[in-house]
């Protein structure tokens, strides 16, 4: 399961908050063993129960006979009430409040129709959108899509391979920033990193967007868009690079090993660094992608002709030469 969003947070926070009204033992101590999993999810659920607070004082003025009902049926019940249990653990606030809260936080996820997908390092998920486009989502990838358009996406970081049925009518676009790709009926790959997007055709055609520039890409080109150089380069994408990933592999033509880096850690779900000295050094030829092991580290060694020290907070990609990192760890 992919890292929780400030939105997953407060979502379930929201819905802890409204089970806990009339939560059994067995529910508090699920919810306690819910903020003991991230320091976040406590926070988020005070943030949730200062609202219930703030509301709270403004009701009795308002004039709701459902409320007077419930409460003159518990006043009339013996046993615990919600308040008493609330304070028992250290909480307050009143169940009407809680649904009017839980109904304000929420109305942005109701009066909105965007919805994110989000990968953890090295995991994948596809998402199948209108029956014929299918976007598939890298390891620390996340993409936003709208139930009411099925024709839109966003990629917020990371990478994903797009099979999109063109229509004419209906064009398919996704936002990388403030750029758009828009298809002509394709299969295409999209990186989003920090400072640089690439993209690359496998079928098809599509057109790239940034400012007044419109760049056609075909079947068998790629596109680099760094910002620190505002400019955008075409090339010749090596054959069947595009979306290679997927299959388990990953293909390159004098690429930076820099990149290299940069897409074996989202495949593998490890931190790949790079000494500045090879960072720029062109790689062409085919990796495969089999785990973290010694002997994965060993191929790749052979392939990249690098040395790579394996640490606790991930790898190092080194010249063969420095330091005596001959061998890898």
């Amino acid at each position: 399961m992919g890292p929780e969003t400030n939105n997953s947070l407060q979502s379930r926070a929201i819905e802890w908050h409204v089970r806990l009204r009339d939560g059994d033992d067995a529910t508090w101590e699920a919810f306690v063993e819910w903020l003991a999993q991230d320091p976040r999810h406590g926070q988020a659920y005070d943030a949730i129960e200062q609202i219930d607070l703030a509301i709270e004082p403004l009701l009795p003025g308002l004039a709701l006979p459902q409320a007077r009902h419930d409460a003159a049926n518990a006043a009339g019940r013996p046993g615990v009430t919600r308040r008493s249990r609330f304070r028992r653990w250290g909480f307050a606030g009143g169940a009407l409040a809680a649904s009017v809260a839980a109904a304000i936080v929420l109305l942005p996820f109701f009066t909105s129709s965007r919805y994110e997908v989000a990968t953890g390092p090295g995991q994948r998920r596809t998402v199948t959108l209108d029956g014929t486009t299918q976007v598939t989502l890298n390891g620390s990838t996340r993409i936003s899509f709208d139930r009411r358009n099925p024709r839109f996406a966003a990629l917020a970081a990371g990478e994903a391979l797009f099979r999109v049925n063109h229509d004419a009518a209906r064009p398919f676009t996704l936002e990388v920033g403030d750029k758009r790709v828009e298809d002509v009926g394709t299969v295409f790959n999209v990186v989003r990193d920090p400072g640089e997007v690439r993209v690359a055709v496998a079928d098809g055609k599509i057109v790239y967007r940034s400012g007044n520039n419109a760049v056609p890409l075909d079947a068998g080109q790629a596109l680099v868009d760094r910002a620190a150089t505002g400019t955008l380069r075409v090339t010749r994408a090596a054959a069947g690079s595009a979306g290679a990933w997927e299959g388990g592999h990953l293909v390159y033509s004098g690429e930076p090993l820099s990149q290299v880096a940069d897409d074996l850690g989202r495949s593998l779900g490890i931190r790949i660094a790079v000494s500045a000295s090879i960072a720029d050094r062109p790689f062409s030829g085919s990796i495969a992608l089999d785990g973290t092991d010694p002997a994965q580290r060993a191929r790749l060694k052979l392939a990249l002709n690098v040395a790579i020290d394996a640490g606790a907070d991930g790898w190092t990609m080194k010249p063969l030469d420095e330091g005596g990192a001959k061998t890898v760890k």
